[in-house]
């Protein structure tokens, strides 16, 4: 590998998932021999976490053309030899984007975070297709995505693929909580097994499922507490509170909190958990699962995406089939009835976030792509 290998990664939103990974991935290349810049957004979420890297607060709210003619003038100063895009500017217009990169010579090396977007417009699975067919290299977090991917776009390439597992969020171990201390800080009760959903609400992650699980669990397993945290992204919190009073919950049975969490406030309430839940209808990759075990929570998740690939059944998590309540009441029953079984879980899920979920490996498979992109070797 050659050093100075100059590399620039796109980041456009400043907020979320996607912004939490791109942090730690760049964290993890800051002990790699790469000239890197993460190019964000102007108001950026972690913009008081340490940084090992340069940083450039590239987009804001404006035309998309403006913002194009600004990468034009940096890049004319700065000609990195890569992009790497991590989100998109707008995806009904990218291909300026890739134009201006073959253009000035830039290689483009892409990672699939979601095949097609979980809400998709007409036109862009058409135009998805063609920007992974644009790019020089494609990264994805599991060999599910990888099908996917594949099946979207027959005869890509195989060689322009390459798999880079999500990384943990142990960059924030500075803000864990004791579960205690955690519960006091949020209000929930002392003596419950909690069981969390945190994030942002979307139909696709199957919330209304879970909550029409709660009276069952709760009548089977009554230290069983159920915690919904996170904004709505998509639909309405009414939907979510009628469906709760409509089944006759109460204070005592969940807990609806509908804001966008923290950084602070998100590991909060993993620390407050007993066990993470992901009833999802489908998903790519997900960085709730790896903020759970981060943090030594176990998952108790559905059969779609990545998540089979991720979780080790009975060991740091559980698994249902999507969209079967009566399975997912019987594996809320079997977990939340078994505290020492949940503490074994989370303690193996914290072991797999720091070995096989580590930055530094996700970093030198990064840097090996790099390279081979660049034209300097092959990993």
């Amino acid at each position: 590998m050659t050093e100075g290998l100059r590399v620039e990664m796109m980041e456009t939103g400043g907020w979320g998932g996607i912004h939490y990974y791109v942090y730690g991935l760049c964290q993890g290349l800051a002990a790699e021999p790469v000239d890197l810049v993460w190019l964000t957004h102007e108001k950026h979420e972690l913009e008081d976490r340490p940084h090992h890297f340069p940083l450039a607060r590239v987009f804001r709210r404006e035309p998309y053309l403006r913002s194009l003619a600004r990468l034009w003038r940096r890049w004319r100063v700065r000609r990195p030899q890569l992009l790497h895009l991590q989100s998109l500017l707008a995806p009904r217009k990218e291909l300026l984007l890739f134009a201006l990169c073959r253009l000035l010579g830039i290689r483009v090396v892409m990672t699939v975070h979601n095949v097609l977007p979980h809400e998709e417009r007409p036109l862009e699975k058409s135009l998805y297709a063609l920007y992974y067919r644009l790019a020089d290299a494609l990264i994805l977090h599991s060999e599910q995505n990888r099908r996917r991917l594949l099946e979207l776009v027959p005869g890509l390439e195989q060689g322009r693929l390459h798999l880079v597992e999500h990384g943990n969020y142990e960059h924030f171990a500075d803000l864990e909580l004791e579960k205690q201390e955690a519960r006091r800080q949020l209000g929930l009760p002392a003596q419950a097994r909690i069981a969390l959903f945190f994030g942002a609400l979307r139909p696709y992650k199957g919330v209304d499922l879970l909550i029409a699980a709660v009276g069952p669990v709760r009548r089977a397993c009554p230290e069983s507490f159920f915690v919904v945290a996170g904004h709505v992204l998509v639909g309405e919190r009414s939907q979510y509170e009628a469906q709760a009073a409509a089944l006759g919950l109460g204070p005592a049975d969940l807990e609806l909190r509908f804001s966008y969490l923290s950084t602070a406030q998100a590991i909060a309430y993993v620390c407050a958990s007993d066990l993470v839940v992901l009833p999802y209808r489908q998903i790519y990759q997900s960085g709730v699962l790896l903020w759970a075990y981060s943090f030594g929570r176990p998952v108790l998740a559905t059969r779609v995406g990545s998540f089979p690939e991720c979780v080790e059944e009975g060991r740091s998590g559980w698994l249902v089939d999507p969209e079967d309540p009566r399975a997912l009441e019987q594996a809320l029953i079997r977990a939340l009835s078994d505290p020492a079984g949940l503490a074994k879980a989370g303690a193996h899920a914290r072991r797999l976030a720091h070995t096989r979920f580590g930055w530094a490996e996700a970093a030198r498979r990064t840097m090996q792509i790099y390279t081979l992109v660049a034209g300097e070797g092959r990993p």
